[in-house]
């Protein structure tokens, strides 16, 4: 039987948890919950994290680090889940989407319980195939493809949405995006001279479903892709020598800084 750990940052966010906790034991989905803070008890988070859970679902609120640690410290697929505070929750869905390239987390809209619940029933089912649906080439589909030929797995490109895959769309935050029923990860494309702060708006307009990763962020979708194939365990020796070549190379840019040879 499947299992997910639900962590939040704090007991105040139980309106939102607590959604989530009856939505997955409604659908017999073995669940362990838990509060933890990546600031205040990050140790004891670490201990937490290494449940024998499928996926972990983190959420919090205000600058929303959780998910993002949670994540930086494991290779098993990781849902965010945003909490409002002030400005309508903006900071904390930003937080959890903006993560670093190599670190995915695939975020819900904010509060959104239900979607959350959704996609993780959907994620815990056996995958098998990936599909991209773009438009037009761009750096970000590149970027996707190009972890995929490094983990070599074959992809299919299409132009519509298909069920039984997880699907990657690349989106354009100026269109209506409709809800779709299946798997999906969506990426959004900014143009550079798009990339201003107002933008950000269209991301809270827009994440009301699916599953989000950050702008242009080809390479975190991929990877966050992968690791949801990956709850058979089929790459997670390539995972984690990915997760350590991304850790060497801060170490040299850290020796480098300090005149190290």
């Amino acid at each position: 039987m499947p299992k997910v750990l639900v962590v939040f940052g704090s007991s105040s966010d139980e309106p939102v948890y607590k959604e989530i906790i009856k939505g997955l034991k409604k659908e017999g989905i073995e669940t362990e919950l838990r509060i933890s803070s990546a600031h205040r008890t990050p140790d004891e988070l670490e201990e937490i994290i290494k449940t024998d859970s499928n996926l972990i679902i983190a959420g919090a609120g205000l600058s929303a680090a959780l998910p993002g640690v949670v994540a930086s410290k494991t290779i098993k697929p990781v849902i965010g889940v945003p909490c409002q505070g002030s400005y309508q929750g903006l900071d904390a869905l930003l937080s959890i989407m903006q993560m670093p390239s190599g670190i995915p987390v695939l975020s819900v809209g904010i509060n959104q319980t239900e979607i959350a619940v959704k996609n993780a029933i959907k994620l815990l089912k056996p995958q098998v195939s990936i599909n991209i649906i773009s438009e037009i080439p761009n750096e970000a589909v590149r970027k996707a493809e190009a972890i995929f030929e490094e983990f070599d797995i074959q992809i299919k490109k299409s132009e519509s949405i298909e069920k039984d895959s997880i699907n990657i769309e690349f989106v354009s935050l100026d269109e209506d995006i409709p809800e779709k029923d299946a798997l999906v990860i969506y990426c959004p494309i900014l143009l550079k001279d798009d990339d201003k702060a107002e933008a950000a708006l269209n991301v809270l307009k827009h994440s009301a479903h699916g599953l989000w990763v950050g702008l242009n962020n080809g390479k975190n979708a991929a990877l966050a892709a992968i690791e949801i194939l990956n709850i058979n365990n089929k790459y997670t020796f390539k995972l984690e020598q990915y997760r350590e070549n991304l850790k060497n190379k801060v170490k040299e840019s850290d020796k480098a800084i300090k005149g190290e040879e």
